[in-house]
């Protein structure tokens, strides 16, 4: 089997790397750095997201293993991996499809995991207009937007005031930045949580540049014309193994309460 390891460049994780690499060796797995059946993150979940918009576009199985507590994203540690790998190997570990976001404009499309994140880059606030499935929504002056699947719920959504969805539902998330409320505007000031099926449409920009961030990723947009359609790509998906040890309730928990 071809593999691959993405990991965060501390003492800790190189010493999870090797041992993971060892345990690899003995089953015969074989490097590949182009090609990766099995793409293994050892970090946290920005080393996860980097190593998602790095391989996802061959459809490699993601194995997340985090350098310390268990994230949201990593499901495993270096406890976990001898009787990870030979699950793997035997194929009874259960394996999740997460679809991806898709972001769409003037000819462009980008992905994410997480969400994709509209910000203003003049110092002042920008003001558009937001359309679901071809309906009018509002207009919002604000510092920018975030859209946010599920998974990224706990996330930058959260810190944004975004609502903390079960990362088991599929989900989008519409979420205004730091937005302006008086007499000419006056918008809804809260998360926005709908159904997988939706398509959200920024449009009407009072500016014409700004900064487009996606995940770990970055662009800043200039002569920007036309909309940014945002949707859940059922067809841009990656393949996550899973953890069946693994308690949710009590990961959200140890995780964000704790």
């Amino acid at each position: 089997m071809r593999y691959c390891i993405r990991f965060k460049k501390d003492k800790v994780a190189v010493k999870t790397v090797n041992k993971l690499v060892k345990k690899l060796d003995e089953n015969h797995f074989i490097q590949d750095e182009n090609n990766p059946e099995v793409v293994f993150s050892v970090g946290g979940d920005g080393t996860f997201l980097r190593a998602v918009h790095d391989f996802f576009e061959i459809n490699p199985l993601f194995v997340a293993i985090n350098r310390g507590n268990l994230g949201f994203l990593c499901e495993f540690t270096d406890k976990d991996i001898n009787f990870m790998i030979d699950e793997l190997i035997q194929k009874s570990l259960p394996i999740r499809t997460i679809s991806l976001l898709e972001g769409k404009f003037m000819g462009q499309k980008i992905y994410a995991l997480n969400e994709i994140r509209m910000e203003a880059c003049n110092g002042t606030s920008i003001s558009y207009d937001v359309d679901i499935n071809g309906t009018y929504l509002e207009t919002c002056r604000s510092d920018g937007a975030c859209i946010s699947t599920s998974i990224g719920s706990s996330g930058l959504a959260r810190s944004l005031g975004g609502s903390l969805v079960d990362n088991e539902i599929e989900t989008i998330q519409f979420i205004e930045k730091a937005p302006i409320s008086n007499r000419r505007y006056n918008s809804l000031r809260s998360p926005y949580v709908l159904n997988v099926d939706k398509t959200i449409t920024l449009l009407n920009f009072s500016y014409d540049y700004f900064n487009l961030f996606y995940d770990c990723k970055f662009l800043k947009i200039n002569n920007f014309k036309g909309g940014l359609q945002i949707r859940v790509a059922s067809d841009k998906q990656i393949r996550v193994l899973q953890n069946h040890g693994i308690d949710y309730i009590k990961k959200t928990r140890e995780t964000l309460i704790k």
